[in-house]
């Protein structure tokens, strides 16, 4: 895989966190508000990851992990929905990636 094609993946992948996050908002699952205080960082940290910045895919990667015990805790209670678990599935394959951007940026 090219460093292009490496970006495109993590765009999309972005793409479909805010977009599912998104509908969540759309079935009033969750606010506004709280959408939008729950995509202030991943916008920062995507502004630094969409310039290559090694340091913002190691931080990143902790960061994430708050999204992760979030999202686990919506799908492993007592409360099942679809949409939660593709937030989970969405956010364990961001971290994936997340690992692998400074091999690919290095290479």
């Amino acid at each position: 895989m090219t460093l292009k094609q490496y970006k495109i993946l993590t765009h999309l992948i972005f793409f479909s966190l805010f977009t599912v996050k998104y509908i969540s908002v759309h079935l009033n699952r969750i606010d506004l508000g709280l959408y939008v205080i729950w995509i202030l960082p991943l916008l920062v940290f995507y502004f630094y990851i969409s310039k290559l910045y090694v340091r913002a895919y190691q931080w990143f990667c902790f960061f994430l992990l708050i999204y992760f015990l979030s999202s686990s805790l919506r799908v492993f209670g007592t409360h099942f929905n679809y949409l939660d678990v593709s937030e989970f599935v969405l956010i364990c394959i961001l971290f994936i990636h997340m690992m692998f951007g400074p091999k690919k940026i290095n290479s």
